[in-house]
């Protein structure tokens, strides 16, 4: 059966990067494996200074594209898999992590632990740098909480600091109920979901949002409450309300059960009229909160209010 790995390098400075990713993906390109790096534009010039001639076997994507948003890395993988069916992938993931907003981090914290879980039998060899010279402890903990293995001076070693990813999943799933302050719609019937993109387009005009982002919310919230309708129970609710840099259009329905941790991180593996809400809704939003209580099951879908900082 193949598996997968998922490792972590802690680099200090341009030359120790350059060096360890290069040699990880020289090592991949001479075993035959495909070569795949999403990363900062001033990284990627680095490693292809580091390849020379081997940059040619290599595909580069740059984090402004392969992270926009955060969950479009999971499908730019898939896409370059999906290119060479059974030939296995070496791959750097990085992106400009200084310049995310609390939402996103916690939503990274959660894409990164779930890599553990829904490509454990993919053919794909996945390092993650993290830039230990300037980044705040906050943001090197996720990596040093979400890879099973280190890599240092060329070697891959066992991460004792490895958090069992389901644990980290449901931590991240704790429930957090709109404020006071929130505008709250009832959307307990069908028709009650027209009335919810009005609301999104009018308060994301009113918030000073792009016309094609208020869209692209629109239909999120459009997919999550028809989900919603279809598979909760009792009711259903939309709240809208801002919270820090993020504007959050909050899904609340009668739902019973718990949903599966990993639920809406892949599409459907197979033709489907249903189960795309929440992978839509994570292509088309900034961050995506889901949780379950005894009140149900709340998905919370995160806008940024401001353009994200270099």
């Amino acid at each position: 059966m193949t598996t997968a790995t998922h490792s972590t390098l802690f680099y200090d400075g341009a030359e120790q990067y350059a060096a360890e990713a290069g040699d990880f993906l020289r090592d991949g390109l001479g075993r035959g494996h495909r070569g795949l790096v999403m990363a900062p534009p001033r990284r990627v010039d680095q490693l292809r200074s580091a390849l020379g001639g081997d940059a040619d076997e290599v595909t580069f994507v740059e984090d402004t594209v392969a992270y926009a948003p955060q969950w479009n890395v999971y499908r730019v993988l898939l896409d370059f898999a999906a290119a060479a069916p059974g030939v296995r992938s070496c791959v750097v993931a990085e992106q400009t992590l200084a310049g995310r907003v609390p939402a996103e981090v916690v939503d990274y914290r959660r894409l990164e632990a779930a890599v553990n879980v829904v490509f454990a039998s993919a053919d794909v060899d996945l390092l993650c740098p993290y830039d230990a010279g300037s980044l705040p402890p906050h943001l090197l903990d996720i990596g040093r909480r979400t890879h099973a293995a280190v890599r240092a001076d060329g070697d891959r070693s066992p991460n004792a600091r490895y958090d069992d990813p389901f644990d980290v999943l449901a931590g991240l799933a704790a429930v957090r109920h709109p404020p006071e302050r929130a505008t709250t719609i009832d959307c307990s019937s069908p028709v009650d979901v027209a009335e919810a993109r009005r609301l999104v387009r009018a308060r994301g005009a009113d918030a000073g949002l792009a016309p094609d982002v208020v869209a692209d919310l629109a239909l999120a919230v459009t997919e999550v409450l028809t989900n919603a309708l279809l598979h909760g129970d009792s009711f259903a609710l939309l709240h809208v309300y801002d919270e820090g840099a993020t504007w959050v259009c909050h899904v609340h329905d009668g739902g019973r059960a718990p949903l599966d941790p990993v639920a809406g991180l892949l599409p459907p593996a197979q033709p489907s009229d249903h189960g795309y809400g929440l992978w839509l809704a994570r292509q088309l939003c900034a961050a995506v909160d889901v949780g379950h209580d005894r009140s149900g099951t709340h998905v919370r879908l995160h806008t940024r209010t401001a353009p994200r900082s270099a």
